[in-house]
């Protein structure tokens, strides 16, 4: 099995790259944040791209994996709070593609591979616990409760203020799209390797079980875990 993880696309095309670069993947799995940018990408770009993805995804369900993150959640219909970078001018148009690509369940919170569990910013004991969600299940069933519980009630992922106070989220009762990696490192569930994006780096980290793979703006790394190892790949 080839399994590649990429981190925060926001609006970027270099999943194209990648894509074409490792041609026989089993499995690809981006890492959420398809929207919001610091790059000159504009918005009708960013929706243009995600569709893009979305097709990828229809056309190899099997072997795309879309997770969400925090800048795609903000747009969802009864969220009702809003993050930096959040595009008020098009917010209608991008809750319209996010909302058609979850009904049809294109979008997910969480994927499992081996001992690697992939989610945008990760899952700690309190969240889980908080919220009912079994961390004593099999990898499969773990996935599928996590998925399951944002399908039928989104408002648990929303930002909670912990006893941090962290604006950023760095607390350990925030959710798997905002959970920071000191606070994940206090207190993330047991048995797995976490791959999470959200914080950007400028190189892929490694760290406590977290592998940090927020890199596209930067070094443009991302995973490639093949014959029971992972490698960090570069593109050029």
């Amino acid at each position: 099995m080839r399994v590649i993880a990429i981190g925060d696309t926001h609006g970027r095309d270099i999943w194209r790259q990648i894509g074409s670069a490792e041609m026989n993947f089993d499995k690809m799995i981006f890492i959420g944040d398809y929207f919001d940018t610091k790059d000159k990408i504009y918005p009708d770009e960013q929706i243009d791209n995600f569709n893009e993805i979305i097709e990828l995804k229809k056309a190899f369900r099997d072997k795309i994996v879309l997770l969400l993150g925090n800048h795609d959640f903000h747009y969802l219909k009864n969220v009702d709070e809003t993050y930096s970078g959040f595009q008020y001018s098009h917010r209608l148009a991008i809750q319209e593609v996010l909302e058609i690509a979850i009904k049809e369940r294109l979008l997910q919170i969480c994927d499992v591979f081996q001992n690697c569990l992939f989610s945008h910013a990760g899952f700690s004991k309190t969240w889980c616990a908080t919220n009912q969600l079994d961390t004593n299940c099999t990898s499969t069933e773990f996935v599928k409760n996590a998925n399951n519980l944002f399908y039928t009630s989104r408002q648990s992922f929303k930002f909670k203020m912990g006893i941090n106070r962290s604006s950023t989220g760095d607390d350990i009762t925030q959710s798997p799209i905002w959970i920071r990696p000191s606070s994940l490192a206090k207190d993330k569930i047991d048995d797995y390797v976490q791959v999470v994006g959200h914080t950007a780096c400028p190189n892929i980290k490694i760290e406590n079980d977290i592998v940090m793979i927020d890199t596209l703006g930067f070094s443009k790394e991302y995973i490639l875990i093949q014959d029971n190892q992972m490698h960090i790949v570069k593109m050029p």
